[in-house]
């Protein structure tokens, strides 16, 4: 039996982060995508992402299941040592507070591509307003920690990798969609947060992830 379980949708975005972490990590796991809505009451609070730890091969222990994206990222980047100074609760606080921009900012990309066509005009500037907020703000704070890649410190830490697999799963996603959308993230319009994504992806744990999702 894997020590991990990741259920999720055989779909980029929400989950992304979780598959990264755990491919960085280099844990054995394994995805499940259970039948959706037949398998929705079987979820812990009935949605997908659900991580399941199970306890170890002759251990009487129950697996430790986590619902809910951000616990999920959180634990796994804490259990590997992506958490940036984690007994810093300042810095783990930041930490999570750019998390979250980036997870705004999917959902609003969701909330655009699943509304109806009355609806889409309203919502593309509402994401298009919500990606403009986040790089500005976060190719400042990239520049203060000395344009070097990488949000914290000198190497691969939670928000890199949030980030890295979230944009590379809204550019799969754009594809062929809205190419003024698709632009606001350019390295041209972003190059810090480029630099970031072009870190991350050298990974050599991401080797096959990176190239499956070119």
């Amino acid at each position: 039996m894997s020590p991990y379980t990741l259920r999720y949708f055989d779909i980029p975005v929400r989950g992304e982060t979780a598959k990264v972490l755990l491919l960085l990590s280099g844990a054995d796991w394994k995805l499940e995508t259970p039948a959706w809505p037949q398998d929705k009451d079987a979820q812990p609070v009935g949605k997908l992402p659900v991580l399941i730890e199970n306890s170890a091969e002759g251990s009487d222990a129950e697996p430790f299941v986590l619902t809910e994206t951000g616990a999920i990222e959180y634990y796994l980047a804490a259990k590997n040592g992506y958490v940036y100074q984690p007994d810093n609760i300042t810095l783990v606080a930041r930490q999570l507070e750019l998390r979250s921009h980036i997870a705004d900012l999917c959902s609003a990309f969701v909330d655009w591509k699943l509304c109806s066509n009355d609806q889409q005009p309203k919502l593309k500037e509402s994401y298009k307003s919500t990606a403009g907020y986040l790089v500005r703000l976060h190719e400042k704070i990239l520049k203060e920690n000395g344009s070097n890649s990488h949000y914290f410190g000198s190497k691969t830490t939670l928000v890199d990798v949030v980030l890295f697999a979230n944009i590379i799963a809204l550019r799969t996603e754009f594809a062929g969609l809205d190419p003024e959308m698709s632009q606001l993230l350019s390295e041209e319009n972003a190059p810090e947060i480029n630099k970031v994504i072009n870190a991350v992806s050298a990974e050599p744990a991401l080797a096959a992830y990176v190239a499956e999702t070119k």
